[in-house]
């Protein structure tokens, strides 16, 4: 079965907009941003998280902690995968509407 290029292209942009939140939402709810998660920057006793919608890894703080949460992540993943499949299935909708 060959996918239309519609969709490919749909599915693509969907996950790239799933992609960008994780980024925005990971600078967002670091402490020192971005770089934070990155490991790169020289804030002290910052806590670096990273995820959207659910948080799956933070790491950090005065008295420091680390948690990595497996089945968040595997969440977020199935989401991201979700919501770049139905982003795929509208573009390619969209397609049919303007051909009629």
């Amino acid at each position: 079965m060959k996918l239309p290029r519609r969709f490919i292209n749909g599915f693509l942009i969907g996950l790239l907009i799933f992609i960008l939140a994780n980024l925005l939402a990971a600078h967002l709810l670091s402490d020192c941003g971005l770089p934070a998660v990155l490991g790169a920057d020289f804030c002290a006793d910052d806590i670096a998280r990273a995820g959207f919608p659910l948080v799956f890894f933070e790491q950090g703080g005065f008295s420091y902690r680390s948690i990595f949460n497996l089945p968040y992540l595997l969440l977020d993943l199935f989401i991201g995968l979700g919501f770049a499949v139905i982003f795929g299935f509208i573009a390619r909708w969209l397609k049919t509407q303007n051909q009629k």
